[in-house]
């Protein structure tokens, strides 16, 4: 019973890893912002690099890949499913590629969006 126990351990110990190893590493802009913690999870999160690129899961995306992926995306919304997207734009990214993004995702039919900021330590 204790091996049982130790394997479920160590799997849920990896698998939680997992998640974290999706993500691109951004540096994020620095906000005061609204902390916001959802039991839900963005079905889809997109990271602007600092010199532009597009990330879907660590991957660099083109524009309208991120299009298609989006307009698929929102056809799950009919069957129940809430379609937000988070967006972590690199704060040394130029805003452009973030109206780009942002103009592509409205065409889609996106209307939930969040973008990622990182809190600083008091406030300030």
């Amino acid at each position: 019973m204790i091996d049982v126990v130790f394997q479920l351990i160590i799997f849920f110990m990896l698998t939680s890893h997992l998640g974290d190893l999706r993500r691109t590493e951004i540096d994020l802009p620095r906000e005061e912002g609204t902390e916001q913690r959802e039991d839900r999870q963005a079905a889809m999160v997109i990271d602007i690099g600092f010199n532009g690129d597009y990330y879907v899961e660590s991957r660099v995306t083109a524009l309208s890949e991120i299009h298609r992926l989006a307009v698929s995306g929102l056809a799950t919304e009919g069957r129940g499913q809430v379609f937000d997207v988070l967006i972590r734009p690199d704060r040394n990214a130029p805003a452009v590629y973030l109206d780009r993004l942002l103009t592509s995702l409205t065409e889609a039919g996106v209307t939930r969006w969040k973008m990622g900021t990182y809190a600083p330590v008091g406030g300030g």
